[in-house]
């Protein structure tokens, strides 16, 4: 009985000692995204502190200066700082990214919760609702909405939102339909509780953990939509800048002036990548039986 059991340890352990490593690269790797995230997110608040340039100031005589003392990232074809441009142009990603996944949040989870407890005819109509905006590509989803109701920040956010709402609300509602055979669901109905009350106070809670990873996965996916929006001219709208507009602009000069695509495509890539880490990491900490469910992004 003891030889066997010295067996199966020494048959385990080997398993488990090449993991390890693995692990704690993932968990380096998370901790310098998140760093990352954090020095951008302070850059955006702290814009008008860290450069004595307004966004929107031109020089036209010092267009095009490569980067140096004066204009650490350089100036573009109207003088403007790039290095102020990019830390205006945060701002505008990470606001946009965190109103439209606070949104696609609250909406796809109450609309997830909803048909999953509510199950049979209406379950299937609301998912079907959500069928039907997943068939749209975002991209295409999102020119449709920004081209009907006019360019600008207020439109972008509102197509964002439902082009990323329904991969939420078939999460949710997944969890939501083994979650309402439970007993305190099932005690929660006995006593004369209402459909809002339960989700509420029971669903939402236990699907919560699951909205927060897929939705931190899907933030650098919406920033990167705005950012491609904002390039083909139908997004952020000058002279407000956009890392996607600055790509856009940049073009011109791709020969003369490569620094003007160079400065924001890494750091739109370094952000878009970062979140993407962070997300994959909160999907294995918060929920590593589920992971795979939460990683189901849409292509």
């Amino acid at each position: 009985m003891r030889s066997s059991t010295l067996a199966s340890a020494t048959d385990v352990r080997p398993l488990r000692v090449p993991a390890l490593p693995r692990r704690g690269r993932r968990d380096l790797l998370a901790v310098a995204a998140a760093a990352y995230l954090v020095a951008v997110g302070l850059m955006a608040l702290a814009a008008p502190l860290l450069t004595p340039y307004a966004y929107d100031e031109q020089h036209l005589e010092e267009g095009l200066r490569r980067p140096g003392t004066t204009h650490l990232l350089g100036t573009d074809q109207f003088g403007r700082d790039v290095f102020t441009r990019i830390a205006y142009g945060a701002r505008v990603s990470l606001t946009v990214g965190m109103v439209a996944v606070s949104a696609e949040a609250v909406l796809g989870a109450l609309w997830g919760a909803t048909a999953g407890l509510l199950g049979g005819p209406a379950d299937a109509w609301m998912m079907r609702v959500a069928d039907l905006f997943i068939a749209f590509p975002p991209l295409l989803l999102a020119l449709l909405i920004t081209g009907l109701f006019g360019p600008g920040l207020v439109n972008v956010v509102i197509a964002l939102v439902l082009t990323a709402w329904p991969g939420i609300a078939r999460l949710v509602r997944s969890h939501v339909v083994v979650l309402r055979e439970r007993e305190f669901v099932e005690a929660a109905r006995a006593a004369g509780a209402g459909t809002w009350w339960i989700i509420r106070r029971h669903l939402l809670p236990n699907v919560a953990h699951l909205v927060a990873a897929r939705g931190t996965l899907d933030a650098g996916m919406l920033i990167l939509l705005e950012a491609t929006l904002s390039f083909v001219g139908v997004g952020v709208q000058p002279p407000r800048p956009s890392w996607g507009l600055m790509i856009q602009e940049a073009f011109g000069y791709l020969r003369s002036a490569t620094y003007l695509l160079v400065a924001p495509a890494v750091f739109l890539s370094l952000t878009v990548v970062s979140l993407n880490v962070v997300g994959e990491h909160l999907v294995d900490a918060l929920d590593p039986r589920g992971s795979r469910l939460a990683r189901g992004r849409r292509s």
